[in-house]
């Protein structure tokens, strides 16, 4: 579904009291809302989801797999490996059983805690691996404990299983739990809860919600599980124990990386399909959203203008043309909306606002097409500035358009006379005299008239090679005259 007033747009966000689909630029969002406000009637809305706007999982395969060699994670294996170095060092020396599981499982709640945290902030949108202070105030979930809690009651139910149902129940259960394994990874990291990992209904809402496109979660899984064996099964071949030790961890743990930025990336892909708030700003990030504040203002005030809202649309316009960068298309719109209105005072107001930007030369055809509408509509409107004319004057190649440049210079010399760019303004207008109407007397004359009012300038130059042209012109053709 397309956004109503930018049907070029997906719409992201629905808003029930109004019926109607916005996209994210359309939308009020301020920082702290956990949904964007409709600009209509304020209410908070409903997410349509993202995962028809970003890129999906499966063509993001080069992030996973760069995922690992981004600074934080590389620092990250780093100490890992140098930990695990260090507890295959001591468990060496002190084979006593108690000592290896309890630093063993120390190691393991390292990358425990750090794996889930990838989950967590690729999960928000944030694609940067996380730093140790990050990962610091994860660690407040206690998510050790709780994945040695699922793999014990997977353990238990496990032998449950083999002892009623005998070999095939028992296959059937590991087959199961390989087909799960995304999901409850999913469920534990987003939820914090070993209930949600292992509850078949949300297991089955999970898979539901991200659709067909798990099963090649599930397969990207298995390959990621594959690799690591593969990996590990080399480093404890080819190189001796207390080497192999730390790359084996290591390796453990650069695959877990991998494969939890995966999942990470599935919830930010299917964040409403599966049920989990993405912060509003978060959802900005993607790349459907205008990143510019006063683009977005202008995306207001179309929602404004088609709701017949004039003045809020007014109102976000003259707020956006208070930046120069956009100020030209704030005040453009702000012209038409004005004209549309049938309100000569505010169109004028508008209009003389556009025509005083000192780039106004970069917006010329526009600024000439504009200003034959404003003419048709408000006859007694003339830029007030020589740099406008100039401009209007110099975009003008069309003979036809003659009595617009005589309205433009019918009181140019009276009124802006002590203006600075006036000798811009008389160089445009013998320009035109001498290039469109192929008039050389004209453009002699006026011409003349520039380098005696203002001999020296940048013009003086193009002015009197302009001049020589057009004598040179006349001296050819006055013989056949």
């Amino acid at each position: 579904m397309n956004c109503k007033y930018h049907l070029h747009k997906k719409a992201l966000w629905h808003c029930n009291h109004c019926d109607t689909p916005f996209c994210i630029d359309c939308c009020d969002v301020e920082p702290g809302m956990h949904a964007p406000r409709c600009l209509l009637c304020r209410n908070h809305m409903d997410s349509y989801g993202i995962s028809d706007q970003v890129e999906p999982f499966w063509n993001k395969l080069s992030l996973f797999n760069g995922y690992p060699f981004q600074k934080n994670a590389m620092n990250f294996l780093g100490i890992f490996m140098a930990i695990a170095f260090v507890v295959g060092i001591i468990n060496s020396f002190i084979p006593i059983w108690l000592i290896n599981i309890a630093l063993i499982l120390a190691l393991f709640s390292v990358g425990i805690t750090y794996v889930f945290s990838v989950l967590t902030k690729v999960a928000r949108g944030e694609f940067d691996a996380p730093s140790h202070e990050e990962v610091s105030l994860n660690n407040s979930n206690n998510m050790t404990g709780k994945v040695i809690g699922l793999y014990l009651v997977l353990i238990g139910a496990g032998i449950l299983i083999g002892l009623s149902g005998g070999g095939t129940g028992l296959f059937i259960y590991v087959a199961a739990i390989g087909f799960f394994f995304p999901a409850m990874m999913i469920n534990l990291g987003m939820v914090k809860d070993i209930g949600a990992a292992v509850n078949p209904s949300d297991l089955l809402r999970t898979v539901t919600g991200i659709g067909w496109p798990y099963l090649l979660l599930v397969l990207f899984v298995y390959l990621i599980g594959v690799g690591l064996e593969f990996a590990q099964n080399t480093i404890y071949f080819w190189l001796p124990e207390f080497l192999s030790y730390p790359l084996i961890y290591g390796a453990l743990a650069f695959f877990y990386i991998m494969m939890f930025s995966m999942f990470g990336y599935v919830v930010y892909q299917y964040h409403a399909e599966l049920g989990y708030g993405i912060d509003a700003e978060q959802i900005m990030n993607n790349e459907n959203v205008q990143p510019i504040p006063e683009l977005r203002t202008l995306a207001h005030a179309d929602v404004y203008i088609q709701e017949g809202r004039f003045d809020d649309a007014e109102a976000a316009l003259y707020e956006t043309a208070k930046n120069p960068q956009y100020s030209a298309q704030a005040l453009e719109r702000l012209i038409k909306l004005n004209m549309a209105r049938k309100n000569p005072v505010a169109t004028v107001k508008a209009a003389r606002a556009y025509y005083d930007q000192k780039d106004l030369f970069k917006y010329a055809p526009n600024a000439l097409a504009l200003y034959q509408e404003i003419d048709s509509f408000e006859p007694r409107f003339k830029p007030m500035n020589a740099n406008a004319r100039a401009v209007l004057i110099g975009a003008i190649r069309n003979p036809k358009l003659l009595p617009v440049v005589e309205k433009l210079t019918t009181d140019m010399h009276d009124r802006l006379g002590q203006d600075p760019d006036l000798a811009k303004a008389l160089s445009a207008e013998a320009k035109f005299y001498a290039e469109v109407m192929n008039d050389d007397d004209k453009a002699i004359d006026l011409l003349n008239k520039l380098l005696a009012k203002f001999p020296h300038g940048s013009h003086k130059t193009e002015a009197e090679r302009l001049l020589g042209v057009c004598m040179n012109m006349k001296q050819t053709l006055s013989p056949n005259t």
